[in-house]
């Protein structure tokens, strides 16, 4: 599955639903499918102040279309999504966005490769010791000439704030860290935000 994702701030004068309903309005090509989510102004993992207070995902059948629709948008990353995992009949309310720069000796391929076969036992482990409901890997597809906002993005999805707690106060986050350290550049910068995934448009 591919995406084209965009983060964006809210401009002066607008409600968080009207930012909304303009990122709902966001045209892309005619994209398959549209996931809006909107940033609640918390910060997760060691966060600042959030970097961005939307986000639209446009999802696509095919890496051309999706290339196309990003093509003259500058801040546009188009991404190659993969569900790591989820409960049976995940509750979701609320979900962390975060993400994550590639070890400076590892090519894109070197880091997905990793994360799929590898990061993603432990992501098995999350949902099975956690209240983490779904996680879900999106990858930057690179470009000749462009380095992406970002290597990596994945998007953990809880019921509530009370298991966001629940689960950073567990030992979850440093088993996840100590296993980062073979593929992330741990020293970079990271969006690390909650945010509320809006209803999407259209399905594939």
């Amino acid at each position: 599955m591919f995406k084209l994702i965009r983060m964006m701030k809210r401009r002066p004068g607008l409600t968080p639903q009207q930012f909304g309903d303009e990122l709902r309005r966001l045209d892309a090509a005619s994209p398959d499918r549209v996931v809006v989510s909107l940033s609640t102004g918390e910060v997760a993992l060691g966060g600042e102040a959030p970097p961005f207070d939307g986000m639209a995902a446009h999802y696509f059948a095919t890496l051309e279309g999706a290339r196309a629709a990003a093509g003259g948008v500058a801040d546009a990353v188009v991404c190659d999504e993969h569900l790591m995992a989820q409960k049976p009949n995940p509750a979701i309310g609320l979900k962390i966005i975060r993400t994550v720069y590639r070890r400076r000796d590892l090519t894109h391929a070197e880091f997905k490769d990793y994360w799929l076969k590898n990061h993603s036992r432990l992501e098995d482990r999350v949902i099975a010791e956690s209240p983490v409901q779904r996680i879900i890997a999106s990858f930057a597809v690179p470009e000749p000439g462009r380095d992406p906002a970002f290597d990596g993005m994945v998007e953990l999805y809880f019921r509530d704030v009370a298991d966001i707690r629940a689960m950073f106060a567990g030992p979850i986050p440093a088993m996840m860290r100590k296993d980062e350290e073979n593929f992330v550049q741990m020293d970079a910068p990271a969006v690390r935000l909650v945010a509320l995934e809006l209803a999407s448009r259209g399905g594939l």
